[in-house]
């Protein structure tokens, strides 16, 4: 599997909800091996609800296979879908969420 997923993180653990997420943590994973490419820091424009769409997310996460995060509401999630992107509700540490990645439990 070679995939690039995101994480709706302040650091170790999906901690972040989709439209008010401060922070992505970006991974490549290929096979059996994972790194760390960056942290994405998106633009704050939802708060609670996000009335000027999630075109600003759908940009910063343009190059992602899947994201996860700790909740989404059904309008992002339906958007994110409609444009080619996976995103799944999570909860626990990214590093235990990455090794069931590469085992192939998730996607």
């Amino acid at each position: 599997m070679n995939s690039r997923i995101a994480f709706a993180s302040t650091g170790e653990y999906v901690d972040q909800h989709f439209g008010s997420a401060r922070y992505f943590q970006v991974y490549d994973i290929a096979g059996n091996e994972h790194h760390h490419v960056e942290t994405r820091r998106p633009e704050a424009k939802c708060r609670g609800n996000c009335e000027g769409g999630f075109n600003h997310l759908l940009e910063i996460l343009s190059d992602c296979d899947a994201v996860f995060v700790g909740k989404i509401g059904p309008g992002a999630a339906a958007f994110m879908i409609a444009h080619g992107k996976r995103v799944f509700e999570a909860a626990g540490a990214v590093e235990e969420i990455i090794a069931e990645l590469k085992k192939g439990n998730l996607l």
